[in-house]
This record gives C-alpha cells, structure tokens and sequence, in this order.
C-alpha cells in the first residue's frame, strides 16, 4: 500500500477546519490467489468542522472515507472468489463538552456508518470456513459517553449506544432491509470506582460496573441471540 496526501487545519474566530485529501494505491501479493490480481486507487476524503459555543463546550461534524484491502485474518478464511477491498463512508455530528473544572468529560454524537463488501462467514456446514462478502452495510445511531474523577477518590465511565445495522445491498435478496447479524440496537457500560481516604479503611478502594447488549440476530437467520447484562464488582 502506498498513498499521499495533503492536510490543513484552519482556525476562524470559534471556527475550526479540517480538510484532508488523500489518493492511496494498493496491490494484491502475487503469491495470494484471492488478491494477486487486485489492484486498487481510491481518493479518500476527510472533512472536520468544529464550532466553540463556549470555552468548554463544542459543536463538530466530520465526514470521512475508509478503505481497507481486507487481508486475510489469522483464522482459517476460504473465499469462493477474489476479494474486494472494504470501502466505509462515515457521517458524524454531535457535541462535547468538559464540566465541574474539567472533572467530567462527556459527548454525545449521531452517526451514519455506510460499508461496503463486508466479509461474512457463509453459514455453510459443508465449508465452515467459507467467507462471503455481502453488498453493503448501513448503520445509523447514537452514542452517548461520560467519564472522568469527579472527586479525586471517585472515577467513573458511563456509556450507551443505540445502533441500527441494516443490510442494503446482498446477492442474497431476502437479506436486504434486515438487521445484520451481531448488530445489537442498544449496548451499554459501566464503570465507578471509590478510594476511601480517611479512618480504619484509607486507602481501601471498591469499584463496580456493568456491561450490556439487547438482543442480536445470528447468521442463520432463524436464530435469535438473547440479551445479556454482565454486572462486575471489584475490591
């Protein structure tokens, strides 16, 4: 892989400006039958606007394109035809902020994730390491996220995300406008740790969080994985 590209930021007033340009080139080894042949040039863009409402609050958006040649992973991966690159467009606005002195951090961002040739396994029980690559994926959803010491004993982290993965494009028709596989709509966690720091227990520290996934669809398509919360306590 080989690539150039040019990038500058411009500050006006409470107005910030990203621009990136970038042409990259990719060749397949010639040793591997599912890429030798694969030679690929993609113009990737990258646009980022941040406006200030206040010193410690900001509006931003940002538009940027992926590409990954998608080699192959360290696990047993069979392709019935030569792979395509994995090319992503990514649209994201939100707001952040920092709060009490700095102490807390948090964020909160709309997206829209678009990839394309995404690699799945082909749910074949005669050729379980088969991998297919589907049209297109969509996802569309938010993310909310809050950390930092709120007291100098007292750290937290406090996430959620609500995500709707949906299949666009498949060479499989009944799989278009349906949730991907392993996609969960809302996903949380979790973390809160305390140090006391007076009397018998100073420097005693607990903590406690959670993790959590609604429930999400499998490859085979008649299959339903429940939802799960995980709950973890430390001392």
């Amino acid at each position: 892989t080989q690539g150039v590209y040019l990038q500058d930021q411009v500050s006006v007033a409470k107005w910030k400006f990203l621009l990136s340009l970038r042409e990259e080139f990719y060749k397949g080894d010639d040793d591997d039958d599912s890429a030798g042949n694969l030679k690929e040039k993609v113009f990737l863009p990258r646009i980022g606007i941040v406006y200030s409402l206040k010193p410690n609050l900001s509006l931003y958006a940002t538009y940027n394109k992926g590409f990954d040649p998608f080699e192959a992973s360290g696990v047993a991966q069979v392709f019935n035809e030569p792979f395509k690159p994995i090319t992503s467009q990514l649209l994201e606005a939100g707001i952040k902020g920092n709060f009490f002195k700095n102490k807390l951090s948090a964020s909160l961002a709309l997206y829209q994730l678009v990839l394309q040739n995404v690699a799945v396994n082909a749910n074949d029980v005669n050729n379980p390491d088969l991998f297919v690559q589907r049209g297109e994926n969509r996802s569309r959803g938010l993310e909310a996220e809050a950390s930092g010491n709120i007291l100098p004993n007292l750290s937290a982290v406090l996430t959620y995300s609500y995500n709707e993965s949906k299949i666009t494009k498949s060479k499989i028709a009944s799989q278009v406008s349906t949730i991907a596989e392993n996609a969960p709509r809302n996903t949380s966690g979790s973390y809160i740790s305390y140090t006391f720091v007076k009397g018998f227990l100073k420097g005693f520290g607990i903590s406690v969080g959670h993790s959590s996934v609604s429930f999400r669809n499998a490859l085979d398509r008649g299959v339903t994985l429940p939802s799960d919360l995980t709950l973890n306590t430390g001392i």
